[in-house]
């Protein structure tokens, strides 16, 4: 791969153990010759196009999850050093940073690329998309009351669900709270999205496996009269919008990819043994 020229450091979490890694990273990557620095989303979201050139997170995967639009759609290279617990997303953990300032100085890094959901709301076709790396949830504001869902496959109807929810997951999110609600494990290269129902009324409503070539659409439907609770969709957990009954969400594969950092010689089945405690 290429050495890279700049790398920036995002911390959002200011913990002893941030400011001291910050530090030793700021010192080890100037000693090699690349140049870096701090910053925040909110700058690289205000600055001119470009930026550094990889983008690495300091905390654990919810702070990679907040980064991965921003990376995808700037084409820069996210990794992460996993400071929190499970660390499914980041390149390595703290005890490895010297490996990794050592392979990004001699350019011997992996770059692994992810797919990406797309979302948008009814029409909203003048609107910029939002995009998720893990998950799209579709569910009532209020936990543990359920929803009536129509899911269609490229406008055709799948089925009506009765659950507490739905998520369509990418093979990333395959990991996440798709697999918490009984979704499959899927290999991060494979071609397709996941449709799991979040505790389904009916045991016959399980997790459907769809090529990533369709655009599924989500359309909340009235229950049982219940047209006053408040239905909403969250992105990765951490972006929320609400969505009225009837109004679509209409998801499919973004044309962005997240490009996303590892070590040499990464083995996924390891990964898998080691943070599923296989």
């Amino acid at each position: 791969m290429t050495i890279p020229s700049s790398v920036g450091l995002l911390a959002p979490v200011r913990s002893a153990a941030c400011r001291r890694l910050l530090a030793e990273l700021e010192t080890a990557f100037r000693d090699t010759g690349i140049d870096a620095y701090e910053v925040s989303p909110r700058g690289l979201e205000g600055a001119a196009p470009g930026g550094p050139d990889i983008l690495l997170c300091l905390g654990g995967d919810g702070t990679m999850l907040g980064a991965a639009a921003l990376a995808a759609r700037r084409g820069m290279v996210l990794g992460g050093i996993n400071m929190g617990h499970l660390g499914f997303l980041s390149a390595c953990g703290r005890d490895e940073v010297p490996q990794l300032v050592a392979t990004l100085a001699d350019g011997s890094y992996e770059v692994h690329r992810r797919s990406l959901l797309e979302v948008r709301r009814g029409g909203e076709e003048s609107h910029a998309p939002t995009l998720a790396l893990n998950e799209v949830a579709l569910m009532r504001s209020q936990t543990g009351k359920m929803i009536d869902v129509d899911v269609e496959v490229d406008g055709c109807l799948l089925n009506r669900y009765h659950a507490d929810g739905m998520l369509v997951a990418t093979p990333t999110g395959s990991t996440a709270y798709s697999l918490s609600a009984g979704g499959p494990l899927v290999w991060p290269s494979a071609g397709v999205v996941c449709l799991t129902p979040i505790c389904p009324h009916s045991l016959t409503n399980r997790s459907v496996v769809l090529p990533d070539s369709v655009e599924i659409t989500l359309r909340p439907k009235e229950r049982r009269g219940r047209a006053g609770q408040a239905l909403i969709y969250s992105l990765d957990g951490i972006a929320t919008h609400p969505i009225a009954l009837n109004e679509p969400l209409m998801i499919r594969k973004a044309p962005e990819q997240l490009k996303l950092l590892a070590l040499p010689r990464s083995d996924y089945a390891a990964r898998l043994r080691a943070k599923l405690g296989w």
